[in-house]
């Protein structure tokens, strides 16, 4: 005897018109959907009838619908929920209800909860002998997701080569700089004795560029242990992180005639999960480059705040500064790119592998007013 869901018979008598699901489109059908609720894939089923049988969660995400408003309806109470200000409405609403379509997958822009995304949908039709079903199966599929992991998965292969080619490479370059920077300490000292302060002037220079071949083979050594940073980790206030950095940043912004707002938007203590002393490298660094961006004036922003879900601790450092053209928005966190006279272009990319390792994320927003670093912090279970 086959089992019909109650809620199927309910909805079959409240409306007359859709047809009594006395069968499952395909064997183990409850297995199937049970599968579909998990996946992060869109997946539904519109039957010969042309009625929703089938929406996973996912898909209610992705279209902005009510999965129990829509089930089991005709498709065209389907296509009213949907937004028709969405870029695609119209090649979607034909792709989503043609009887013979030209194509069976289309790219589809769609506006979701989280800002403007590329899916790929693709449709396939189904002809079940066993159990008399047919209709369309669809899937849909988020490229702008599958594409950023891409690019993450991407850059830390080439940030773990970079580290492993310094670590095999440190001590050599090390060991030579530690002595020439000796020699050259003992000359700097006997040309100050004799009066040779042209000279000496020279040796500072020197011993300067020394010191930033050093910070970057340190630099490199962090690339190398990454996977280091979570043997470090504790329950720390987020807060008190943010405070211990405030009067280095407030020295530094004063220097360059920068106004620094903090503010918080969430009530309460922030505790995440993380490594102390590297978070504050980490804010020290962003706002660093957010006075050198604005140059001699303008605002730096600090801002706390959590995500709607609680899991995630947010801050928001935003500067006013010319902001980065749209060119050059997918290089940011690339190694050795920057447009800093003096710079390694390794800062970023390294901020952004050890948030990573921390479970962390980092985003950048910019236009014409300025530039803000989005930083995600998992908050600690006892986070109130």
């Amino acid at each position: 005897m086959i089992h019909v869901d109650a809620s199927i018979v309910r909805r079959s008598e409240d409306h007359p018109s859709y047809p009594m699901m006395n069968s499952y489109p395909f064997p183990h059908y409850e297995h199937i959907t049970e599968l579909f609720s998990q996946m992060q894939i869109g997946i539904w089923l519109i039957d010969h009838r042309g009625s929703m049988v089938e929406l996973n969660s996912i898909s209610s995400q992705f279209l902005g619908l009510d999965r129990d408003e829509v089930l089991y309806r005709p498709i065209d109470h389907v296509i009213s929920q949907l937004d028709p200000s969405q870029p695609n409405y119209n090649q979607f609403i034909s792709f989503l209800t043609s009887t013979y379509p030209q194509q069976n997958e289309m790219e589809l822009e769609w506006e979701t909860v989280e800002g403007r995304h590329l899916f790929l949908v693709r449709r396939r039709r189904i002809n079940n002998k066993e159990s008399g079903f047919s209709g369309d199966f669809f899937m849909m599929e988020n490229k702008t997701e599958v594409d950023s992991l891409a690019k993450q998965a991407q850059l830390s292969n080439r940030l773990a080569t970079i580290g492993q080619i310094a670590a095999g490479t440190a001590h050599e370059i090390r060991n030579p700089l530690t002595s020439i920077r000796g020699f050259l300490q003992v000359i700097g000292h006997k040309l100050k004795e004799i009066g040779q302060q042209k000279e000496q002037a020279y040796i500072d220079i020197m011993l300067k560029e020394i010191n930033r071949i050093n910070s970057l083979v340190s630099e490199f050594l962090l690339l190398s242990k990454p996977r280091l940073v979570n043997r470090r980790t504790s329950a720390i206030l987020l807060q008190e992180a943010i405070d211990d950095i405030l009067p280095i940043v407030q020295g530094e912004a004063t220097l360059h005639n920068i106004e620094l707002h903090f503010h918080q938007e969430v009530e309460g203590s922030l505790v995440i999960e993380a490594d102390s002393e590297l978070i504050k490298q980490i804010f020290l660094n962003l706002c660093k480059n957010a006075i050198e961006a604005m140059k001699a004036e303008g605002v730096l922003t600090i801002c706390i705040s959590k995500d709607e879900h609680s899991k995630y601790a947010i801050v928001q450092i935003a500067d006013q500064g010319p902001g980065i053209p749209a060119c050059m928005m997918e290089k940011v966190f690339d190694p050795f790119y920057t447009t800093k006279e003096n710079g390694t272009g390794l800062g970023l990319p390294i901020c952004k592998q050890i948030l990573r390792e921390l479970n962390g994320k980092m985003e950048v927003s910019s236009d014409e007013n300025g530039t803000t670093f989005h930083i995600y912090l998992p908050l600690a279970a006892l986070s109130s």
